[in-house]
């Protein structure tokens, strides 16, 4: 398991959501929202989602956060092993419960991979995920 590339940190939800759903000819299978802690299902809501913890904090320029992280060429993982594996991530890099972040799997002739977007600013009390671990 790698780090497909360093962490981001972005200021729109809405351009790093739809990239993560949009199909591409280079997939095996179309991008499937595969877990998380969010309510939405599809990239409207979920931009809904994130935008309104944004507003928690109109004082942060970069309340998004995106890693992929990605498996050795011909390695796969179920949907629930990858959920377990991101959320266990996501912990170890200290984001709480109350952080929402969705993950989304991709499969191209690279590797199985799966994208993690996150916000950075706390639904209870507006904190931010500063990302220094």
């Amino acid at each position: 398991m790698k780090g497909m590339q360093k962490i981001k940190r972005g200021k729109s939800f809405a351009g790093v959501v739809l990239y993560a759903l949009k199909p591409g000819m280079h997939h095996k299978s179309d991008p499937v929202l595969i877990g998380g802690n969010m309510l939405g299902a599809s990239a409207t809501e979920l931009i809904a989602e994130f935008s309104a913890t944004a507003s928690l904090r109109a004082d942060v320029v970069k309340p998004v956060w995106h890693n992929s992280l990605r498996l050795p060429i011909g390695e796969s993982l179920t949907g629930k092993q990858w959920v377990s594996f991101a959320d266990d991530y996501m912990n170890r890099m200290g984001f709480s419960e109350t952080h929402l972040r969705c993950y989304v799997i991709h499969d191209d002739d690279a590797g199985q991979h799966i994208h993690i977007i996150a916000t950075r600013v706390d639904l209870v009390g507006g904190k931010l995920y500063l990302g220094r671990n």
